[in-house]
């Protein structure tokens, strides 16, 4: 397993949560989103290993609303443990290596089971400017150690299997003592014919956990073998982000590359779920994994490149705040 991708947690700390996440669309649009957490309360009173999965199937409709599974186990860290030697995330019977993953969900009538293998990147794309790390004036790291991964393999939902031959995803890792104040993510590497990838994420903060910061945002993106990685200090506050609950727009520059990214989705296509703070309160993460993407490039202001993702793309908005319009599965 990459480094990027080793528990930062040595479960005896109290105040401290960490995410391993994984998400894929098929050809046919139906998102699949695993979720491998731990969570140590600052009070000590509750240390927790979570396994969710989500799935959402544009193709089916339930009373006039598209098809969406939010499900978890949770369980005592007694069944979290990871072994550098098989190099095996674990809870329970769920568990994510350097190139594999597999388990099964049971809850609230439902059944999310899967058994996926994937070739790993050979790089970590870092949200996070170096510098606000290194001086510890953040309180999360967030990373993508698999930014453009191909799943092979099945995965069932109740009773209907899928499967998998090269399906574009990603693998990412967040941890830290304390969740962002708030933020807005994206992902896509499904773009049709086209091989392109895009990461980008706006946040807020608590700098020194106390000072609420200006957005920061950070963008990764890739069109055929050109890369482009706006993550640096003066990237988090000159990047161009302006986003609602459904909408987002982006825009970078560096040197004479340009690149603009615009995001849209319905509030129908969103499941709600709720994250547990170390501090114990709430934040209310929208997700969808079937928003629109368009994605423009130039060099020396001339269009080289123009894609669009349809119901392709992972978008979702975390708060305090809690939607009116979208249904709080977990």
């Amino acid at each position: 397993m990459h480094i990027d991708n080793y528990p930062q947690w040595d479960k005896t700390k109290p105040g401290f949560y960490e995410v391993w996440y994984l998400k894929l669309n098929l050809p046919t649009k139906e998102g699949l989103w695993l979720r491998f957490t731990t969570l140590s309360l600052k009070s000590g009173l509750k240390k927790v290993a979570e396994v969710w999965g989500i799935f959402f199937d544009p193709n089916t409709l339930v009373t006039n609303q598209i098809k969406k599974i939010a499900i978890k186990n949770t369980c005592s860290l007694a069944a979290y443990q990871f072994d550098k030697k098989t190099q095996k995330i674990e809870i329970e019977d769920c568990f994510f290596s350097e190139n594999h993953t597999s388990g099964s969900i049971v809850s609230h009538g439902h059944k999310i089971k899967w058994d996926f293998s994937f070739e790993p990147n050979n790089f970590t794309f870092f949200h996070v400017p170096k510098i606000l790390n290194d001086f510890k004036l953040t309180k999360s790291t967030v990373c993508k150690p698999n930014i453009d991964i191909y799943f092979t393999g099945t995965f069932s939902v109740d009773d209907k299997t899928y499967e998998c031959n090269k399906t574009p995803g990603c693998q990412g890792h967040v941890w830290g003592k304390k969740y962002a104040n708030d933020w807005f993510w994206a992902h896509c590497n499904a773009f049709g014919s086209d091989v392109a990838v895009v990461e980008m994420l706006t946040a807020r903060v608590k700098l020194g956990g106390t000072v609420l910061s200006p957005k920061m945002s950070a963008l990764f993106v890739k069109i055929g073998d050109e890369k482009f990685e706006f993550n640096s200090l003066l990237d988090a506050f000159t990047i161009k982000s302006a986003a609602s609950p459904t909408d987002w727009k982006m825009s970078a520059e560096k040197g004479s590359v340009r690149i603009e990214i615009q995001i849209n989705s319905t509030t129908r296509d969103f499941i709600g779920v709720t994250y547990e703070t170390t501090d114990n309160n709430l934040l209310y993460c929208y997700n969808t994994a079937l928003a629109n993407m368009t994605l423009s490039y130039y060099r020396d202001g001339k269009l080289q490149k123009a894609l669009s993702s349809k119901n392709t793309t992972s978008f979702e908005n975390v708060s305090s705040q809690k939607s009116p319009y979208i249904e709080v599965l977990l």
